[in-house]
């Protein structure tokens, strides 16, 4: 892969292979680290790749980075502040929160904005790999074959993980669909 294809690879994909670290670590930091890291690797391997499995291969790569940064340092997430601008529209999108009006009163500003937390938060709390297969599926739209290809695993695999993904992140956030009854 010549040089000019290899920085057409990584404009192309470095927001997603970073919006995935940033969900997956919690940490802007360490997200940029992890992108970066996850870049020089594939210009190590440049020449094995293949457009077709690119994004792929980064997302793999770029979650494999992530989980032995975890398993290193102990890592513990802790809650980003609200300045994300990219990970809250997700959180928007996932919960379908978006207000019909142009102009929210402030308390359902205030609601949207717990809501987003409270969603960021519970999936913070998930284990690595039912957190790496719900931000895929959620919030990043993939497939459940993109997905097993990033994992290398069965189809049937990755749709388990996300029901059981699912069904964790309802235990989660029940306390808060409560409140709001």
């Amino acid at each position: 892969m010549t040089e000019d294809k290899f920085l057409e690879l990584v404009h192309t994909h470095k927001a997603r292979v970073y919006q995935h670290t940033l969900y997956l670590l919690g940490n802007r930091e360490d997200a940029e680290d992890i992108t970066q890291e996850t870049f020089i690797t594939a210009w190590k391997h440049r020449n094995k790749l293949r457009p077709k499995t690119a994004h792929s291969w980064l997302l793999k790569c770029a979650q494999n980075l992530c989980f032995n940064l975890l398993k290193r340092d102990k890592f513990q997430v802790h809650l980003t502040g609200g300045d994300d601008a990219d990970p809250e529209t997700e959180l928007e999108t996932l919960m379908h929160t978006h207000s019909n009006r142009s102009n929210p009163s402030p308390d359902e500003i205030v609601i949207q904005q717990e809501l987003k937390e409270s969603v960021q938060c519970a999936i913070k709390k998930l284990p690595p790999d039912m957190r790496s297969v719900i931000i895929m599926r959620e919030l990043n739209g993939m497939s459940f074959k993109e997905i097993a290809e990033v994992l290398e695993q069965p189809e049937g695999t990755v749709k388990s993980t996300v029901f059981r993904a699912r069904k964790r992140l309802r235990e989660l956030l029940r306390p808060y669909w409560r409140n709001e009854e």
